[in-house]
């Protein structure tokens, strides 16, 4: 394997926590640079209340620029900055984290889990972490984006409301729901990638300038198609605040069946992948670089 296509989130790999931050935050900030459009979208197609499962996304995005104009495609951009900066440096610098300590452990009592089974139960105590950490700006960011008025709220005002009407708790309300979500997806996000490295150590593709971006895209395609529905759930919640969870699913079941669990998933696909792909991108190719100023 050549230098340039190292994979730093394998099993044994020895990335540091300062190295993993830096590139982490990185990786937040080009993600959210490039797709930050296809985010609001996404949203205003899962919280649809019509009956018609197949609200198209032309539809959605010509009532909102015709309503609302331009800048709405931006709405809540403040806070998803934040989020994805500190997302991304929370994920990627606890991943590195616990992958060195799991992966010790095992070496400590005998133990050797495969690649993968490895990467998913890591995958999913860094989703554990990171919700935990960036959960109050991903309920902020989904407020903006929901509010459908030309007269734009400000992340402080959301906040404002939030402590007013449920205290420090409100910040993490739904935060059931989210876990569900984010530790599965999560999981899956990193038990993919850990499949695609493996897949293409023996094709050329290995030797190819951006394999970390192939492999990222069909990482983030892979689990975003499992855990959608879970997505949806937890959009919803946070939005409608309804008295149960599972009075919640049962309604939507009964008017949209699965389809319902899957609204704007095509959407979201169009900017999961592409973020994915960028966000490993960018982190790989970060810490190669480090590592490459440090010889």
């Amino acid at each position: 394997m050549s230098k340039a296509s190292e994979d730093y989130l394998k099993k044994d790999s020895d990335v540091s926590a300062l190295e993993s931050l830096f590139a982490g935050s990185l990786s937040g900030v080009v993600a959210r640079a490039v797709t930050a459009p296809l985010d609001t979208i996404k949203i205003r197609l899962q919280l649809q209340q019509t009956k018609n499962a197949q609200v198209s996304g032309t539809l959605v995005i010509s009532r909102l620029l015709r309503e609302e104009g331009v800048r709405a495609l931006w709405k809540g951009n403040v806070p998803a900055e934040f989020l994805y900066v500190l997302y991304g440096a929370v994920q990627f610098t606890s991943y590195s984290a616990l992958n060195h300590s799991f992966h010790e452990f095992q070496q400590h009592h005998g133990v050797e889990l495969l690649k993968l089974t490895h990467a998913f139960f890591v995958g999913c105590a860094t989703g554990i972490v990171s919700t935990m950490v960036t959960y109050p700006f991903d309920l902020l960011r989904t407020r903006l984006v929901a509010h459908e008025a030309k007269n734009f709220l400000s992340m402080t005002s959301i906040a404002r409301q939030i402590l007013r009407s449920q205290g420090v708790r409100g910040f993490y309300f739904g935060l059931q729901p989210s876990l569900f979500s984010f530790v599965a997806s999560s999981g899956l996000f990193f038990w993919s990638y850990s499949l695609a490295r493996t897949a293409t150590e023996a094709l050329p593709v290995e030797q190819i300038w951006g394999v970390e971006a192939l492999c990222g895209f069909a990482a983030g395609t892979t689990a975003k198609a499992l855990s959608f529905p879970l997505d949806t759930i937890r959009k919803r919640v946070q939005i409608m605040r309804p008295d149960s969870v599972l009075s919640m699913l049962k309604q939507n079941w009964k008017a949209h069946s699965l389809r319902g669990f899957y609204k704007g998933f095509l959407v979201s696909l169009l900017k999961t992948a592409p973020t994915s792909a960028i966000s490993i991108a960018v982190y790989e190719r970060t810490i190669a670089f480090e590592r490459k100023q440090r010889l």
